[in-house]
């Protein structure tokens, strides 16, 4: 049984990589699939390359949109297609060759909801050298324990999924509004947890995402805003305890003013630093982390990691031993 995968391709002013990422879905030694490519309001040649495959092959079809985000060019495609599957391949992204046919088998196999698996991180257009990998999870994931593990970072990604439709019904459409743009994926990603979807994270190497200066992803700090803001709209619905929830929430603040100093962004952190402080205001280390944050932000890694961390390490330690006793 071959059943047809609609692969969802959103497209911004991506007439440098958009046509490698095409050849990646023409090489799939899968075949019954079809290629919505979303052109999401770009000024540049993306139309013209574009149009170049779609008189080629009749499984590639193209729509226009005024710019509205990631989001909206995902819902736009999925609202276009017709597939049971339906895979995301951003366009700048690649697959290798058996990626569509080992993922519908194992989705057979498994009868889970969504699949997704490994794959080779590379930097602009070196793909020789892909040296980092995804910090996945693998295996058969239920919903609550998927929900527990995106509750502390997205392990899935985006261009490595494969999943049913009637679960993307149940749990979508993709956020839209400009405030996820970027984690719009990762919110799903909860969301399908939330619903008790279940997941298959495939140890296979399946996928290459391209890291360049335009992606989402070319700075930790940013990876770690767009973390934050989906676990703060759903750390309340993961049955966490109030004191587990804030700790959480507490760790990527730090994690993020950490990255945001390391990459010379002097001033967000401080303006993150604030907003850590107003939030948690009873955390005796954030009180201590403000004052270093004003008095000296370039010893504000080396301080916490070495010393501040590991005394609310033992304070906890002791007060859990306290409360036990």
């Amino acid at each position: 049984m071959h059943p047809l995968v609609s692969v969802i391709m959103p497209a911004y002013n991506a007439e440098r990589y958009i046509a490698d990422a095409i050849q990646s879905a023409l090489d799939q030694t899968y075949s019954n699939w079809e290629l919505i490519v979303v052109d999401d309001g770009s000024t540049d040649g993306t139309a013209e390359v574009v149009r170049r495959f779609t008189t080629e092959d009749s499984r590639i079809k193209y729509f226009f949109q005024e710019n509205g985000r990631l989001g909206k060019a995902r819902n736009t495609g999925i609202e276009n297609s017709n597939g049971p599957l339906i895979a995301f391949l951003d366009s700048d992204d690649l697959w290798l060759r058996d990626k569509l046919e080992l993922q519908v088998s194992t989705l057979g196999e498994t009868k889970v909801d969504v699949i997704f698996s490994n794959g080779f991180i590379f930097h602009g257009a070196d793909v020789a050298g892909e040296t980092e990998t995804f910090p996945i999870v693998t295996g058969r994931i239920e919903g609550d324990e998927m929900l527990d593990l995106l509750l502390a970072h997205n392990r899935i990604p985006v261009l490595s999924v494969l999943m049913r439709r009637e679960i993307f019904d149940e749990a979508g459409p993709f956020e839209e509004s400009p405030v996820y743009h970027g984690c719009e994926d990762y919110d799903l990603w909860v969301k399908l947890a939330k619903r008790r979807a279940v997941f298959f994270g495939m140890e296979d190497k399946l996928v290459r995402y391209r890291r360049h200066p335009k992606s989402m992803t070319h700075k930790h700090s940013q990876t770690l805003d767009l973390t934050l803001r989906v676990v703060r709209r759903h750390i309340h619905d993961g049955g966490l305890s109030e004191d587990e929830a804030k700790r959480r929430l507490r760790n990527l603040y730090r994690a993020w003013i950490g990255a945001l100093l390391e990459e010379e962004e002097f001033a967000e952190a401080k303006v993150q630093m604030k907003a850590l402080s107003a939030w948690d205001r009873a955390g005796v280390i954030t009180c201590v982390q403000r004052v270093l944050m004003k008095v000296s932000p370039g010893k504000f890694n080396l301080v916490s990691r070495e010393c501040l961390y590991r005394i609310e390490w033992h304070l906890r330690r002791l007060t859990g031993k306290l409360i036990k006793n």
